[in-house]
């Protein structure tokens, strides 16, 4: 039973902070730039925790999944794939 609130939490975190990204692009008058400035600061946080932390104890792995999601949901992203490696190695 536990398990299954996790899941359905963990997914109700990812429904909240996708509308939370796509109304914040939307609400911008360049949105396009909006993005792109999104997807490049997801990117760069993702392979700087990646590189560096070690030093911290963690670095999410560079997988097809962690990328498209924080090119997709930017800083967001990162830290929601950050915390579905630990749900799921803890």
């Amino acid at each position: 039973m536990m398990k299954f609130l996790i899941a359905h939490t963990y997914a109700l975190f990812w429904i909240f902070v996708g509308l939370c990204t796509l109304f914040f692009y939307l609400r911008h008058k360049k949105r396009i730039r909006a993005f792109l400035l999104g997807s490049m600061t997801g990117l760069m946080s993702l392979v700087l925790l990646h590189l560096f932390g070690e030093g911290i104890g963690f670095a999410p792995t560079l997988c097809t999944t962690n990328l498209l999601l924080s090119t997709i949901l930017g800083i967001p992203g990162t830290a929601l794939a950050v915390l579905g490696e630990l749900f799921i190695k803890g």
